[in-house]
């Protein structure tokens, strides 16, 4: 009777410094909660959110775009080279001269070979046009291949950078989970170490047991800072590429529908290799193609057609209109050897382009057959940790009964709770992990950005 009366004192106290803790926390974040109210209001993000977001004001995306408009201005320039070209000229000034500079002799005595000083005049206007030039013309048709390239390296761009914000998404939100499942491990453990320490003072613990409980609240109070400081590493690092405030909160929001369309899109067969890193290499094979196009069009001739019209004399009013129509034929024969380098090395840049394309093509079907194993072994631990959560919810809901009833104590409601906050902890990293499965699948088959645009 009297071991029974002590043990329900203890049971009520235990009771009573549950409630404290739980109240105390309940201010804590009141307080947390009117903090925010006073400064800048949490941001609540999903992951559809930070995609469809990243797309448009990533700086990486933004240079690419510029890269693309560099290329077809590219366009135009070598455009240049085959359409006519019209200048016009005037000259004027005050010279002597000597005959004998152009390889004339004067025989009749009384006569200077230097003649002047005398004014002249000149202006015209003059028309080039290229009539037969394969180089220009190579050269315009590979500044469209650049064009195609780095059209392709922009949707490169946009496919990694989309495929790195999920990254960095889902590991900011399991950090996030992290610290709040260490959170519940600190509460238990420091209820364990108070409770030691009671025991210790009534003479019913010993000391070795209470410093064990104050060692284990330690580490647990270590891994609970290191958690926090690891998940505000993860938000900044989101928030740096979604150009997001650094110093603002992040609410992570789960969104099914999303969820059920990125499980529905990975779920079509779809068999063809087309990603990013693919139309990539092929874009360069095709760039150094029309490179090696353009070194075979310098061996051959070149021609040229010119006219020029204008007024010509000592000044605008002493001269007559004259005029010239010529055309120009260029044979290259020997440059010192650059034309047969430049050709070698397009040549070998189409080997390389080549080896590249194939390896490239290879890595996606790769990637492709790994993500999808992942997927399976994902759906698979994630229907085992849903049956670990709910056999660890009955577990909590006994441990409350059995307290009511007075036959547990709160600090086994507090390990139900942990082991509770550890199964749902196990099921949101297998969660993560069938998230992250399904993005390295779209992205391996280059759709990730067609998801997104679905998803606007």
């Amino acid at each position: 009777m009297l071991n029974y009366g002590i043990q329900g004192v203890r049971m009520k106290m235990m009771n009573l410094r549950m409630t404290f803790i739980l109240t105390f926390w309940y201010i804590c974040l009141t307080s947390v909660t009117m903090a925010q109210d006073n400064g800048q209001m949490p941001v609540r993000l999903s992951l559809k959110d930070a995609l469809q977001s990243v797309d448009t004001i990533n700086f990486q995306v933004m240079m690419a775009n510029a890269r693309v408009e560099q290329a077809i201005a590219r366009i135009s320039e070598a455009q240049s080279d085959l359409l006519p070209h019209i200048e016009g000229t005037v000259n004027g000034g005050r010279q002597t001269s000597d005959l004998r500079a152009e390889g004339l002799q004067i025989p009749i005595p009384g006569f200077s070979s230097h003649q002047g000083p005398y004014n002249t005049f000149d202006a015209r206007a003059r028309v080039t046009i290229a009539l037969f030039d394969p180089s220009a013309f190579e050269r315009f048709q590979a500044a469209k291949k650049g064009k195609d390239l780095s059209q392709a390296e922009l949707e490169k761009t946009r496919e990694d950078v989309l495929a790195l914000v999920a990254d960095l998404f889902v590991d900011a939100e399991r950090k996030q989970q992290t610290v709040g499942l260490l959170q519940t491990f600190l509460d238990r453990d420091r209820m364990s170490y108070d409770l030691s320490q009671e025991d210790f003072t009534q003479g019913t613990g010993t000391l070795l047991d209470s410093n064990k409980f104050k060692s284990d609240f330690d580490q647990t109070t270590y891994l609970f800072a290191q958690a926090k400081q690891q998940a505000e590493d993860a938000c900044l690092d989101l928030e740096s590429a979604l150009q997001l405030p650094l110093d603002v909160p992040l609410v992570f929001v789960d969104d099914k529908d999303f969820l059920k369309t990125l499980e529905n899109n990975a779920s079509v067969n779809f068999n063809t290799v087309a990603n990013a890193d693919t139309a990539l290499a092929s874009a360069q094979l095709e760039s150094n193609k029309a490179d090696q196009k353009t070194a075979y069009a310098d061996f051959l001739p070149k021609i040229s057609g010119s006219a020029d019209y204008g007024r010509s004399g000592e000044s605008p009013s002493n001269g007559s209109n004259t005029y010239s129509v010529g055309v120009a034929v260029s044979v290259p024969i020997w440059e010192g050897g650059s034309q047969q380098a430049n050709l070698k090395e397009a040549k070998e840049k189409i080997t390389e382009s080549q080896e590249n394309l194939l390896d490239a093509t290879q890595q996606a079907q790769v990637n492709i057959a790994k993500a999808r194993v992942a997927i399976e072994e994902a759906d698979d631990l994630r229907r085992a940790k849903v049956q670990e959560k709910l056999t660890a919810r009955r577990a909590m809901r006994i441990a409350f009964h059995a307290q009511e009833i007075g036959t547990d104590t709160v600090l086994q409601v507090m390990q139900a709770k942990a082991d509770l906050a550890l199964a749902e902890d196990d099921y949101n990293e297998a969660q993560a992990a069938w998230v992250m499965a399904h993005i390295d699948l779209l992205h391996a088959q280059g759709r990730l950005r067609q998801l997104v645009k679905q998803g606007e």
